[in-house]
């Protein structure tokens, strides 16, 4: 039988004469608590925040993107590219596969003092890479891409609709930048919004066709090719097998993964991971002293059972054995109560999104939150071990507790 830890746990009830009543026992506790709350949250957050940015950013792309070689020399574009298309869908891993072809052009409104705004047409075929525009729908519909002939719908963003002050039903028209300037009427079918505004000012939807005809390309040609993978975490593995396969069967064009698209956004979420490093580290070491602490106070405070214990014959290690034991229950009390507040306040936040962000700086109009067991696990185990780790040098001073002096103590 361990006595040790039968003691402790006799001594951790509540109660006169229980350690937990000590009071700094419990502002030691207390401390634990919230410190594990705020992490917990921090990593909450900061897990969704990067889950919602990437999520977007796979929605405007993908996790790979398939694109012309800049030395190819066919002004940005993929020749036969629904066969490609077909190879890339079945290689394993690969979730869906899809061609599209983009063109800058000015949109400008109808009336007499029409707006003027710049945008990047995508040409998009149907049911393919819609369903995130569909998700993020706030006005109209999606234009019918289906039909036999290409149709003159147009998707914008609620930003760009503002900007040309258009709401669905309106027309406009797109000036493309070739010689000759060719013009092309659209009808504003629906409007999303999706709070990233780097890619809601210039995106818009339109049909393939149109786009395809405006480059004088053939029907399979595409400006890249947009590749979902199973696992995203695999993204540079798929894209340089992708791009070996291609150098030797093709030679045009190379697969590049999201990071590499946009490489300040992804340093950007690097610097929020440093942030939660960051603080985690401070409330550890903040809750490591609390305990440290608490343990003296309490080693001080039960002078008399020390000695009583050594005058029994206990030997110093069983003895520090019984205050670090106690040390740990008071730790676990302490991250259960922080576990529990933790999960009630992000759960109310979750459900409710009390908490509001502005969307044009933070892409979202809510903090997001994203639970992921293995990150509440892993630092709960990391909590524990180093607080009880720190909490192994104060319990050296039960050796120096003389039996004979310490039963007179109080």
């Amino acid at each position: 039988m361990n006595v040790e830890w039968y003691m402790a746990r006799r001594l951790l009830k509540e109660g006169k004469g229980g350690f937990a009543s000590v009071a700094i026992v419990k502002v030691a506790v207390a401390g634990i608590a919230l410190g594990l709350c705020v992490m917990l949250l921090a990593v909450f957050v900061i897990a969704g925040f990067k889950r919602e940015i990437t999520r977007k950013l796979f929605g405007f792309t993908s996790h790979l993107n398939v694109l012309p070689l800049a030395e190819a020399g066919e002004g940005g574009c993929i020749r036969r590219g629904d066969t490609l298309v077909s190879w890339l869908e079945g290689l394993e891993g690969v979730e869906e596969a899809y061609g599209y072809v983009e063109k800058p052009a000015i949109l400008k409104s109808r009336g007499e003092e029409g707006e003027i705004h710049g945008a990047l047409l995508r040409g998009a075929d149907a049911g393919r890479g819609l369903s995130f525009f569909r998700e993020h729908l706030v006005e109209g519909e999606l234009p019918d891409f289906t039909a036999d002939t290409a149709s003159n719908g147009i998707l914008l963003s609620a930003n760009a609709a503002g900007y040309l002050r258009v709401s669905p039903g309106d027309r406009l028209t797109a000036y493309f930048v070739d010689d000759p300037r060719r013009p092309r009427p659209f009808v504003v079918r629906g409007v999303y919004r999706t709070g990233f505004k780097e890619y809601d000012d210039v995106m818009a939807l339109v049909d393939k066709r149109h786009l395809t005809r405006l480059n004088g390309w053939e029907a399979g040609d595409a400006s890249g090719i947009a590749v979902a993978l199973a696992d995203p975490g695999r993204a540079r593995e798929m894209a340089a097998r992708i791009t070996a396969s291609l150098e030797e069967t093709r030679g045009d064009c190379e697969a590049r993964t999201l990071e590499e698209m946009a490489p300040q956004i992804f340093d950007w979420l690097k610097l929020l991971d440093m942030n939660v490093w960051i603080i985690v580290i401070l409330l550890v070491t903040v809750a490591g002293f609390n305990m440290v602490s608490g343990l003296l106070i309490l080693i001080l405070d039960k002078t008399a059972l020390i000695g009583i214990l050594k005058a029994l014959g206990c030997r110093d290690f069983s003895t520090r054995r019984l205050f670090l034991y106690i040390a740990a229950g008071l730790v676990a009390r302490g991250m259960l109560w922080g576990n529990l507040l933790a999960f009630a306040l992000g759960g109310v936040q979750y459900c409710f999104h009390v908490v509001a962000l502005d969307p044009e700086t933070y892409y979202m109009s809510t903090v997001p939150l994203f639970f992921n067991v293995w990150h509440v696990v892993l630092l709960n185990a990391g909590v524990m071990a180093v607080t009880v780790l720190v909490l192994v040098a104060p319990t050296m001073l039960v050796s120096r507790v003389d039996p004979v002096r310490s039963m007179r103590f109080e």
